[in-house]
């Protein structure tokens, strides 16, 4: 054949088979360390359903950034928030005074302070302040905090982000 010519090769054709099904890997598992005693299982597996702990959990412990259930009073929450040095700083208290609001938001900001009440609306849900047309409200005491630390409150004509919550 000349360097020209049309030259063309048959490969043999095999059948197609279908690809074996994929591994069934085990749901997502985390790993942690077994006891150091424990040298022949040095891993154990902890199964997807267990819920990893949620700093933000309204269950019976509950553990919300800044939440003092044992504060009740503007002074005492005031007194806390005045020795505390970071700006924004606030807690998460009950409200002595009203069922329909029972927490407050206690902040320090620029110097003053400010004191919210979070009201409960008719389906259980809570928000700031008395209720409002079309307002956004969060199921849980957690849930509005979370959402107010990376979104703003809007207090006076300033907007305020909850951002440094005092434990202690």
């Amino acid at each position: 054949p000349s360097c020209y010519e049309d030259v063309t090769i048959q490969f043999p054709v095999s059948p197609r088979t279908p690809l074996p099904p994929p591994t069934q890997f085990p749901p997502y598992s985390a790993i942690t360390y077994a006891d150091d005693e424990d040298d022949d299982n040095l891993y154990t597996l902890e199964d997807e359903e267990q819920e990893p702990d949620d700093i933000y959990a309204d269950e019976d412990t509950i553990v919300i950034p800044g939440y003092r259930p044992h504060i009740k009073k503007r002074g005492e929450a005031e007194e806390i928030l005045r020795n505390d040095t970071r700006s924004s700083c606030f807690l998460v208290r009950d409200s002595a005074a009203d069922a329909k609001f029972p927490h407050v938001i206690s902040l320090k900001s620029n110097g003053a302070f400010e004191h919210t009440r979070l009201g409960v609306r008719t389906d259980g849900t809570l928000a700031i302040g008395t209720a409002k047309p079309g307002e956004l409200t969060h199921l849980t005491l957690g849930d509005l905090v979370r959402y107010h630390s990376i979104t703003p409150l809007h207090l006076r004509g300033r907007n305020i982000l909850l951002k440094n919550p005092v434990y202690s």
